[in-house]
């Protein structure tokens, strides 16, 4: 009697052999490292005549996140950078670090982008979007206040 799990089991091994094989032949390069990015975390509140969006993104600047709002869905994107220098005799080192946010959300309904407002406090976005009576083709980027 077949049995799917035990082919499953087989094909799983088949397939370690194979990446065993592939690792021995062609070793691993060193990538670079790229800007961490973490998603916000969201909360979406619909009301009779608004979308209230919060996300937290603690420990970035205003002027460094992007607000983009189209019909349906909010884009926010932020990123933290931090150099350090250190400079003594016969010494020098300098490191750079890239971290931030990103997320992108479909809303639960049609939005007026050119009439969002946004506000950010103690690592805590708002953004107020007024719902849409009809459907609206725009793309907006909100500054955030």
């Amino acid at each position: 009697m077949w049995d799917p799990f035990e082919e499953f089991k087989r094909i799983r091994k088949q397939m370690d052999k194979l990446f065993e094989r592939f690792e021995t032949t062609f070793p691993r390069l060193p990538t670079p490292k790229l800007p961490e990015l973490r998603q916000p975390l969201i909360d979406v509140l619909e009301t009779e005549n608004n979308v209230i969006v919060t996300a937290e993104l603690p420990g970035i600047n205003k002027e460094d996140i992007i607000l983009t709002i189209e019909e349906d869905k909010v884009e926010i994107k932020a990123q933290k950078k931090a150099e350090k220098e250190i400079k003594r005799k016969d010494f020098y080192k300098q490191e750079r670090s890239y971290k931030g946010f990103y997320r992108v959300l479909t809303l639960p309904c049609l939005v007026e982008p050119s009439k969002a407002k946004s506000e950010y406090k103690q690592g805590i976005l708002k953004i107020k979007i007024p719902k849409a009576k009809k459907k609206i083709k725009v793309k907006k980027k909100i500054k955030v206040e």
